[in-house]
């Protein structure tokens, strides 16, 4: 992998010093105006699973701590400390208040962990607290009590969490959404309408939510009760839907917005003007399988169809066309430049399962494995539907891989090209053959991608189900060694890639502009994919 790839996993315009809990508001209003390419789902912190909405949330709420520009700062927990055994965490709150005026507790906290975890939320995330003592019992209807899972209010100010096994990166963890804190109190009262709307909010970060148009646009504001807000420089944010990218270009170019993500085929002119801005996004994105059985096309659930597929692949030849060489092709499961012991995991455990470009040999070995096995003769006989958004990117993607494919193995590709809020549905319905998918990591460890594969998990819709990959998962959430825990999930990434319910394609970099007032403005590669919380635009 080229050294380049492990540079800074985030990205800031210009030079801001920033400094914790200083600044002064700048003179006169800020307006920082956006666009985004995919709509809001919802701002629930324990029931929304996607990035626009973490978007949203890590700026209107604030948990324990906040993570920003890969540095764990502070949040609603102005202090705390660890038992030496990595097991206890003891939070002391701030005097902080929600935007009704109303204190910030720890009874707060317990509340949204155990709502998280509670199975009649039915929280696609509560698998992110089951490091917690009881945490999975909980959520599985094992325990009934939820005043046994290990979070507990010490008081009003003092919030303590006790883990089943240490974890290294419980801090940083703790910046997904689902961990964000919600009012009992509130969330009861709304009831079903909670965080569907603007005024069905209660907000403790930097900003509130003042409008909420769905599918058209949002208005963010400068929260007044937030404990920090003389380090909040922006006085308003804008939020446009703009599903198109040229558009949003465009958009930019006429000054309408003050960023925009530069859509691949545009990169390089863009990288010549030198406008343009790269970072790691920590996408992994693969070709998702369904392998539940499927008389139709029993081909899906066989594991040597599937590798003949990924063998097939030429990741560098499609990428260099659809993404202009911005895209690197990935080999392999894991982000590399996720942390290992003392580096990086890509160094530390290099694999190149698939190789980069095509191997057409191996590719027609298992592609006749697959026939002798499926008691087929020929492989036109065979037909598989791939599904993705309809984005001149992804189009490009998916006629090339169409076209290798078919080429290689003889068998026959149809393209489905639908909206990206189609694509999603289908793929949580499980109503596809291929879709493409990915994952962008919610913390800065490997099993951040692992996990997601194990046959409980709720985002494995691909019906693969491996007894001996989730053994290996629930080993690593118990080893204390920490070479030993790393080890297990190396081997369990290996399972995956030889099972083959997913085609692993590219990690994704994204090339984005800013107009030049813009200041502070951070890409991070883990959870939201925009940080504008101590952004300024002075001299717009």
């Amino acid at each position: 992998m080229r050294k380049e790839w492990y540079k800074a996993a985030a990205v800031l315009w210009g030079v801001m010093a920033l400094g914790w809990g200083v600044g002064s508001p700048a003179l006169g209003a800020q307006e920082f105006v956006y666009s985004v390419n995919a709509e809001v789902p919802g701002l629930d912190p324990q029931k929304s699973n996607s990035v626009p909405s973490m978007v949203i949330g890590i700026h209107v709420w604030e948990g324990l701590v906040r993570v920003h520009d890969g540095k764990i700062l502070p949040g609603m927990a102005e202090k705390w400390e660890i038992s030496v055994d990595g097991l206890v965490y003891t939070f002391h709150l701030r005097d902080a208040q929600w935007s009704d005026g109303s204190p910030v507790t720890a009874q707060d906290f317990v509340y949204t962990f155990q709502r998280l975890l509670d199975p009649k939320v039915a929280a696609e995330y509560a698998f992110a607290a089951y490091g917690i003592v009881n945490g999975a019992k909980y959520n599985k209807g094992e325990i009934a009590d939820p005043s046994e899972v290990g979070v507990k209010a010490l008081d009003d100010k003092t919030l303590q969490i006790v883990l089943e096994t240490p974890m290294n990166y419980f801090l940083g963890y703790l910046q997904l959404m689902c961990f964000l804190p919600c009012k009992k109190d509130f969330v009861e009262a709304a009831g079903d309408a909670f965080a569907t709307e603007a005024d069905k909010m209660l907000y403790n970060g930097p900003f509130v939510l003042k409008e909420w148009k769905h599918e058209e646009m949002m208005v963010l504001e400068k929260n007044p009760n937030y404990w920090n807000k003389d380090a909040i420089k922006l006085d308003r944010v804008t939020v446009h839907q703009v599903y198109e990218a040229n558009t949003a270009l465009s958009m930019f170019e006429n000054g309408e917005l003050d960023m925009v993500n530069i859509p691949s085929n545009l990169y390089a002119q863009y990288q010549k003007e030198g406008r343009a801005l790269v970072y790691m996004t920590g996408a992994d994105d693969w070709i998702k399988v369904n392998v539940h059985p499927n008389p139709e096309k029993p081909w899906l659930s066989n594991k040597n169809f599937r590798k003949a597929l990924a063998f097939a692949i030429d990741r560098e030849q499609y990428l260099q066309i659809a993404t202009k060489g911005l895209y690197f092709p990935n080999p392999r499961y894991v982000l590399p430049i996720m942390a290992g012991l003392n580096g990086k995991y890509g160094d530390e455990f290099p694999l190149e399962f698939y190789s980069k470009n095509a191997e057409p040999d191996k590719a027609k070995e298992y592609l006749q494995k697959a026939l002798e096995e499926l008691g087929i003769d020929d492989p036109a006989k065979i037909t598989v539907t791939y599904t993705i958004q309809d984005e001149e990117e992804c189009r490009l993607m998916a006629e090339a891989l169409q076209d290798q494919l078919q080429r290689a193995l003889g068998i026959t590709v149809k393209v489905q090209l639908v909206t990206r809020k189609q694509r999603a549905t289908l793929e949580n319905q499980r109503e596809y053959d291929l879709v493409y998918s990915g994952w962008a990591p919610d913390y800065d460890d490997p099993l951040t991608y692992i996990e997601i594969w194990t046959g409980d998990n709720p985002h494995n819709n691909s019906g693969f189900a491996h007894d001996k990959f989730d053994n290996l998962v629930a080993i690593s959430r118990t080893e204390v060694n920490p070479q030993k825990r790393l080890d297990v999930l190396f081997e369990a990434e290996k399972i995956l890639l030889d099972e083959a319910p997913m085609i692993p394609l590219q990690l994704r970099r994204r090339a984005w502009t800013a107009q030049p007032y813009v200041q502070g403005v951070v890409r991070p590669f883990i959870g939201a994919d925009l940080d504008f919380v101590f952004a300024s635009v002075e001299g717009k």
